[in-house]
């Protein structure tokens, strides 16, 4: 087989493989026969799904910055739209003009609905305070893992030694 097609199929199967793995596939048995799929010695393999692993982790640190600059981009463009309004507004006021039609557009000025204004919290009467739940405990992890680190049993939790891969 020609060596540059090899190199196509391959790149497509590792293409294949991250597609499943970027689709949640849980399926041991798709994943395996996709692992299966490809061919060649075990390092290779195994170097092969390491760059198809940084691939991934590139891209979604990708989308991450593409995320944040949008959601920046959305407040800029938020608050621009609300300087814009109350441009509109004051000078309308300025010109004593409710109403304003134009080609494109009807601007009106409306009294919004009457709202409620807390002037000084402490003076209100206790009827007019709500009494909110608090949040429910949570667990100290750091006071469990120290307890458990000195050998002290806590009930209803263990410690666990787990393994990570590292790439460098």
């Amino acid at each position: 087989m020609n060596p540059v097609f090899e190199a196509f199929e391959l790149a497509a199967q590792y293409r294949r493989l991250a597609e499943i793995l970027a689709e949640q596939h849980d399926d041991p048995k798709l994943i395996a026969d996709t692992l299966d799929s490809i061919s060649g010695p075990l390092d290779e393999r195994l170097e092969n799904l390491a760059k198809m692993v940084r691939n991934v982790e590139t891209a979604a640190r990708g989308v991450e910055q593409t995320l944040a600059s949008l959601e920046a981009r959305h407040a800029a463009l938020s608050r621009a739209a609300e300087r814009g309004r109350r441009l509109i507004l004051e000078l309308m006021q300025t010109a004593e003009r409710d109403k304003v039609a134009t080609a494109l557009f009807s601007l009106a000025i409306h009294k919004n609905p009457p709202a409620v204004v807390i002037d000084r919290e402490e003076d209100l009467p206790p009827e007019y305070l709500v009494q909110h739940q608090p949040p429910p405990p949570t667990p100290d992890k750091k006071a469990i893992a120290a307890s458990l680190k000195a050998g002290t049993p806590v009930p209803g939790a263990h410690a666990e030694q787990r393994v990570r891969l590292d790439i460098h």
